[in-house]
């Protein structure tokens, strides 16, 4: 086996090191216990430049490295990120004898362009772009990768199912909660945002952006059955489902901020009665593990959601509506169940076993056998 000081972890998605937490810098924080990671960074400090920072104990950050190489790939002229990936990551080869390369996106794969032993795969989400040639496009990409990959991770069961079609090693890795994101002395320190409605009613909360996946139909219905509920949406609402929103945004009890900060969102779900996800059933909503669902569990809230793949298998703690009649029922029921002390202790207990820690030390069991 490779010396523990010999092995490191090269993790790319595209996402910035200190824009939105998400499962990427989760799930690397977590792996940094066992190994140490570099996080190549989707942006930089400045044009031209590679900068490498440790950020944390066993966490270095790059920037600059992959963000030439989206500009190539937009100019086709892609052969020249061999060059720039080789060039640039000459130091990692010097420092460390077994390179694994995590890749937890399809389009760039800078894992072409910078040199490794071992190839991982996070399979994270489906193609949101459901055109023909787009959802092509992307599912050669996917076939690649998944054939190349020495072990694959993935967040739901409809992707470990289709992954497991082009590599034998897959492993389910849902997504958890972040309970230092909602540690006590956060939620305390979380003032009442300006828009919180001051009547009094129970919140019905949904955190995350109005989008093609959100079931407006389902939603509205709720909010016309339940008056006596005030229900939050908070996240930006995508142009183009404005106009099929008019009737749900004109409802005396729907409140809809837009992007909140991430301060706004822990008053929100801190004192919201229960936690709705309301994503339009399919193939592609079937594939999405929601975050949310993690957080509204470890702040102990009711959650509600239509028939998704992911809900609908969990009925322990998500109460689920194949229709929007149904929806709106199950939002009556979570109401009531959000005064039950052991409705929440139930929804606690699933969280406290549904930690990135937790998803780190079961990946590890996968990874640590790729460094021998």
């Amino acid at each position: 086996m490779v010396k523990q000081e010999d092995r490191v972890i090269v993790y790319a998605h595209g996402n910035d090191w200190d824009g939105v937490r998400s499962r990427q810098r989760y799930l690397v924080e977590a792996l940094s216990h066992y190994v140490p990671i570099i996080f190549l960074d989707g942006n930089w400090d400045k044009k031209g430049q590679v900068t490498i920072r440790e950020i944390a104990p066993n966490i270095t950050v790059v920037r600059g490295l992959a963000k030439p190489m989206v500009q190539l790939k937009l100019r086709n002229m892609e052969m020249f990120s061999y060059l720039w990936g080789w060039w640039h990551s000459r130091w990692i080869r010097k420092k460390y004898r077994k390179i694994l390369f995590f890749d937890a996106e399809n389009w760039l794969r800078p894992y072409r362009f910078i040199p490794h032993d071992v190839l991982v795969f996070d399979c994270i989400d489906p193609c949101f772009d459901r055109s023909p040639q787009v959802l092509a496009d992307f599912e050669d990409r996917e076939q690649a990768i998944l054939k190349q990959a020495a072990a694959v991770f993935a967040t739901a069961d409809t992707l470990y199912a289709s992954a497991k079609r082009y590599n034998a090693n897959v492993t389910l890795l849902n997504n958890a909660c972040a309970p230092e994101d909602y540690a006590p002395e956060l939620l305390q320190a979380a003032l009442k945002p300006a828009w919180w409605p001051e009547n009094g009613k129970p919140v019905a909360a949904y955190l995350g952006s109005v989008d093609w996946r959100f079931d407006i139909a389902a939603t509205e219905r709720a909010a016309l059955d339940h008056p006596e509920v005030q229900f939050i949406l908070a996240g930006n609402l995508i142009a183009e489902v404005a106009d099929k929103c008019s009737g749900l945004l004109a409802l005396p009890n729907v409140t809809v901020p837009g992007k909140v900060s991430v301060e706004d969102g822990r008053y929100l779900l801190a004192h919201c009665a229960i936690g709705l996800i309301p994503f339009i059933p399919g193939e592609m909503n079937d594939a999405i593990n929601p975050v949310k669902m993690y957080a509204y569990a470890y702040l102990g809230k009711p959650i509600v959601g239509t028939a998704v793949h992911e809900l609908a298998t969990r009925p322990e703690i998500a109460d689920t509506g194949t229709e929007p009649a149904a929806f709106s029922a199950a939002v009556g029921r979570a109401l009531l169940r959000s005064h039950s002390p052991l409705e929440a202790d139930k929804l606690k207990a699933f969280a406290a076993a549904n930690t990135w820690d937790k998803r780190a030390e079961q990946a590890w069991v996968v990874l640590e056998k790729l460094f021998i």
